[in-house]
C-alpha cells in the first residue's frame, strides 16, 4: 500500500526560506566587507557584518554562533555550491573528462578570484575550519575525483587517484602563492589574478604529464 505524502507546514517552509535568505544576506554583505580596501579585514567582525547586512546583531549570532569561524565556513560552502552548479551545468553540454576537468579547475579558480579577500581569510583559517566541522560539505576532492575517475575509464594507464592526488596539489600550490599576494613587494607581487589564471590553466596537462 502506497503512503500518502505528508504535506509540508507552509509556515515552516516560509520560516527556513526567510532564515535562508537572511543567511545569504549576511554572507555576501561578509564578502563584500571583506574586499573593501578601505576596511581592515582585522577589524571586521558579527556587529559590522551585521550593520552591513542591514539587520540586527543577535541575527547574526543566531546564524553565526561560533563567530567568524562559521562566517569562513559558510563562505567556502556558498563559494563550493557555485563551482558545483556550474561544472554540473558544463559538463552537461559537454561529456569529455578531459575537459570536464578543464572547465573544473577554471570554474574553482574562477569563483576564487571572485571571492577575493574573503576566501584568502577563509583559507587562512583553515585547520579551525576543519576542527569546528564547518568544512565544506561535498568535499571538492571528491568531486574532483569523480571527474578522475571518467578520465581513467576511457584511458586505462591513468590511475584516477593519482591524477586526482597531483591536480589537487597543484592546485593548492597555486592558490598558497595566489593568498600571498601583495603589491608592496616584488616576489609576492607577481601572485596576482591574471598570473592565478594562467597558471591554474596547465595543471591538468601537468598533473597528466606526471603519469607517464
Amino acid at each position: 500500500m502506497e503512503m500518502e505524502a505528508i504535506p509540508k507546514d507552509g509556515r515552516s517552509v516560509r520560516a527556513k526560506n526567510i532564515y535562508d535568505k537572511a543567511h545569504e544576506n549576511l554572507v555576501n554583505s561578509a564578502i563584500q566587507l571583506f574586499n573593501n580596501p578601505e576596511i581592515p579585514n582585522d577589524t571586521i567582525n558579527l556587529t559590522l557584518i551585521a550593520k552591513e547586512a542591514g539587520t540586527s546583531v543577535a541575527t547574526a549570532y543566531n546564524h553565526f554562533p561560533e563567530n567568524l569561524i562559521d562566517v569562513f565556513g559558510s563562505i567556502l560552502n556558498i563559494g563550493f555550491e557555485k563551482i558545483t552548479e556550474s561544472v554540473t551545468e558544463s559538463n552537461s553540454f559537454n561529456p569529455d573528462p578531459y575537459d570536464q576537468l578543464n572547465a573544473y579547475v577554471e570554474i574553482q579558480t574562477k569563483v576564487s578570484i571572485e571571492l577575493g579577500h574573503a576566501v584568502r581569510e577563509a583559507f587562512y583559517q583553515f585547520r579551525e575550519i576543519l576542527m569546528s566541522n564547518k568544512w565544506i560539505k561535498g568535499e571538492p576532492y571528491s568531486f574532483l575525483l569523480s571527474i578522475c575517475k571518467k578520465y581513467a575509464d576511457k584511458n586505462r594507464e591513468v590511475n584516477a587517484d593519482t591524477l586526482a592526488d597531483d591536480i589537487f596539489i597543484l592546485w593548492n600550490g597555486n592558490i598558497y602563492l595566489w593568498m600571498r599576494y601583495n603589491s608592496n613587494f616584488d616576489i609576492w607581487s607577481k601572485f596576482t589574478d591574471e598570473w592565478l589564471m594562467s597558471e591554474m590553466s596547465k595543471i591538468v596537462d601537468k598533473a597528466l604529464l606526471l603519469q607517464k
